[in-house]
């Protein structure tokens, strides 16, 4: 209840930029079309929030920042679970209040507060994160039925369908669950994989039909491997030049302190290794390499954003959160001081929302729409718009398809034209383009139109001043008007 009352009020009520949010224009309004979004093309997002878009809860957008802090909220009671699982197979009050602790410090830790507000895929891949870690804890003793093998396979592959990443959590839960695994089991485990990866389906599916958001054409094998394996962002991957690594990897130090506090992170710390110490280090040994994946892949991940995927991160520790402050539950109750130990556990949460609260908080956060609204009603009849960033390109997207406003602007994003599949999809939306089949430029589409219709850029584009002459007019377009 906390989690949720939070989340719903801090939420953006509209699409944002803020919190790394750009891509919820693009996933909204193909997840509300029936489309492809960008890589890796997110079907388990499409198909869930789809669904979740159905309940009146304002307008598309805020459902889906709305379908979000649903997400969150559920990811943050089954890492209490697993909490559960992993510092006491019969909890006693303390384990209950320690597992309490680490959830609350989890909901205000700022990078998993970011996520749980806005339109992205990073709150429904915790949520089966979290999944993933409850059922392993539970599985890892004990005679339990296949079907909760089962589950566990299909979180992942369902997981998967909502980010790929979910990928690096494997190593660590096959190390805690090997003894346990026999050939029923492996086989259930299997069968439920294989069944939460159907959902890649809806990819060719939706992209036979020919939707407006059709990232790649994923109805032929070329476009559906282009699309799932990411091969328009491959150069980002292990691509951080050497000479950013020291920083990185101090930004990395300082978002571990951030989350739960410098001394959460040391009872984190101090968790972790009291599991190395007890009969417990399967426990430790496989959360710590899942750890150790999702951070180097952050790191060396070359983008601004990269540090998103720690998050999965941040739910292993607090299980190990939980295991200190058990710990330290059990020290000062010895000592006499229960009550002290527990305003002191509290103090960590509560210091985190207090700390974060402003800068989070979301609730009247209308910079997208303002700027939504000025281009629409700034751009001439039947304009075309040329944009050069996915927060513009993807915000049009959303008022075009989604909220149908001004279906007369042709929208065309000057990055995507390197992509034959998207000339394509122009030239079938846009008959008058098809000359720019032969010679897909910007250029050339700016040669073609021109005395056609009025238009506009979005961001400027000094690459084409030396051939075009181009003048801002207004506050957030620049017209092309002839060639110089």
């Amino acid at each position: 209840m906390a989690a949720l009352a939070l989340y719903a009020y801090t939420t953006a009520p509209w699409l944002t930029w803020a919190h790394e949010g750009a891509d919820g224009g693009d996933l909204i309004s193909a997840a509300m079309t029936w489309g492809v979004p960008h890589p890796s093309g997110y079907p388990t997002y499409c198909l869930l929030g789809r669904a979740f878009a159905l309940l009146p809860l304002g307008n598309i957008a805020h459902r889906f920042n709305l379908f979000s802090a649903s997400a969150a909220t559920a990811a943050v009671v089954l890492i209490y679970l697993a909490a559960l699982q992993a510092i006491g197979e019969q909890p006693s009050w303390q384990e209950r209040a320690s597992a309490f602790v680490a959830a609350l410090a989890l909901v205000y830790s700022p990078v998993f507060w970011s996520q749980a507000i806005i339109s992205e895929v990073y709150a429904l891949n915790a949520l089966f994160v979290a999944s993933c870690l409850y059922l392993a804890l539970q599985l890892k003793t004990g005679e339990h039925p296949p079907y909760l093998w089962g589950l566990l396979g299909l979180s992942i592959g369902l997981g998967m369908g909502s980010h790929l990443t979910i990928l690096f959590l494997l190593p660590g839960l096959l190390w805690l669950l090997w003894p346990q695994l026999q050939r029923s089991r492996s086989l259930a485990l299997l069968v439920g994989l294989a069944l939460g990866l159907g959902v890649f389906l809806y990819l060719p599916l939706a992209a036979r039909r020919d939707p407006p958001i059709n990232w790649g054409d994923a109805h032929t094998w070329k476009g559906f491997w282009w699309l799932v394996s990411g091969q328009a962002y491959r150069g980002y991957i292990f691509g951080l030049p050497w000479r950013y690594f020291p920083s990185r990897l101090a930004s990395w130090a300082q978002l571990w302190g951030k989350q739960f506090t410098w001394p959460g992170l040391a009872l984190a710390l101090w968790g972790l290794g009291s599991w190395l110490e007890e009969p417990k280090p399967r426990l430790a040994l496989g959360s710590l390499f899942s750890t150790a994946l999702y951070s180097v892949y952050a790191i060396t991940y070359d983008t601004t954003d990269s540090y998103i995927y720690l998050l999965p991160t941040y739910l292993i520790s607090a299980l190990w959160l939980a295991q200190g402050a058990k710990l330290l539950l059990l020290l000062l109750r010895k000592r006499g001081l229960p009550l002290l130990s527990g305003l002191l556990l509290l103090v960590l949460p509560f210091y985190s929302l207090g700390a974060n609260y402003a800068s989070l908080n979301l609730h009247h956060d209308h910079l997208a729409q303002r700027w939504a609204n000025q281009v629409l009603q700034q751009a001439p009849p039947h304009a075309l718009l040329i944009t050069g960033e996915d927060r513009h390109t993807f915000t049009l997207s959303y008022t075009r398809w989604v909220e149908k406003r001004r279906p007369d602007l042709l929208l065309v994003d000057g990055e995507l034209l390197a992509h034959p599949w998207y000339v394509r999809q122009l030239v079938k939306r846009y008959p008058s383009l098809a000359p720019l089949q032969k010679a897909p430029s910007l250029k050339t589409l700016l040669s073609l139109q021109l005395g056609q219709r009025p238009i506009y850029l979005t961001s400027p584009r000094p690459e084409l001043e030396e051939t075009f002459y181009i003048a801002k007019e207004g506050d957030v377009l620049w017209k092309v008007t002839f060639q110089r």
